[in-house]
């Protein structure tokens, strides 16, 4: 029976080792997943604004009365109304631009945290405190985890789509689920969602409490990373869809009011 029991044993520890591995090995995936399409995005709108600014230039050699018309391109008067976007829809795209673009940011250096506190082996920070004796590495990434899940959830909070607010769910019930392992360690959930860090409470934490919270193959981190990577490519998926929209809106502009570059001419 004990011999039954033993191997048991090790099935189990194996399955959880593989389970701990998978999901460290998705977050690194999707982390670098994510670095890429950011480059592919920021490709796309540099071409999109270098065209925009060569059409605007283009036959427009006069000088003479270039900032009368600039002006009067930025006025609401009847002589040029709305000819090129309109001033709200331009700023609630601003908006959303920036939204997403702090919510892809925050979601990307999440994870990133989230590697450090959750790779195993004799190079993690958990075997490295363990046999040093201090654990500041380990509450310096607890303390950057917290800074960019804050970020994340006000990002996902300012969102306005329903997968924002599925996301956003679901991080505030893993905090909610792992509030006491969470409150050991010093890291309390706020009434709108955020984290906030007892200092003292972190430093003073066992090694032991530390991994619990943060560091196991079932901790807040892990449940926390993985959501953090969808988030991450829901963020640049919406970036993307802006960059469409706003250049299929000039280009429907430009169809319906002709080549309204002439203007400059």
């Amino acid at each position: 029976m004990s011999a039954i029991h033993d191997r048991n044993s090790i099935v189990g520890y194996k399955v959880l080792y593989f389970g701990m591995n998978h999901s460290i090995s998705f977050m690194r995936r999707n982390f670098s997943q994510g670095k890429r399409m950011e480059n592919e995005r920021n490709e796309i709108t540099m071409r999109i604004t270098r065209n925009f600014m060569n059409a605007m230039m283009l036959g427009s050699q006069r000088t003479g009365r270039r900032k009368h018309r600039m002006d009067s391109l930025q006025t609401n008067n009847s002589l040029y109304p709305n000819r090129f976007m309109n001033t709200r829809a331009i700023n609630q795209a601003s908006k959303t631009q920036t939204t997403y673009q702090n919510m892809k940011n925050n979601a990307g250096e999440l994870q990133g945290a989230a590697l450090k506190l959750t790779e195993g082996g004799d190079n993690s920070i958990f075997a490295k405190a363990k046999q040093s004796g201090s654990t500041a590495e380990i509450t310096k990434q607890v303390q950057n985890f917290v800074t960019y899940y804050n970020g994340m959830v006000r990002s996902l909070q300012s969102g306005s789509s329903r997968v924002d607010n599925s996301y956003l769910g679901m991080v505030n019930a893993y905090s909610t689920m792992y509030q006491s392992a969470l409150k050991d360690t010093g890291v309390t959930r706020q009434a709108d969602g955020t984290l906030t860090v007892d200092e003292k409470t972190l430093q003073q934490a066992s090694l032991e409490q530390l991994q619990k919270a943060w560091g196991s193959n079932n901790s807040f981190t892990v449940k926390v990373g993985q959501t953090a990577a969808y988030i991450q490519n829901n963020a640049v998926s919406n970036l993307n869809s802006l960059v469409d929209n706003t250049y299929s809106s000039l280009l429907r502009s430009y169809g319906n009011n002709g080549n309204f570059f002439n203007f400059w001419l």
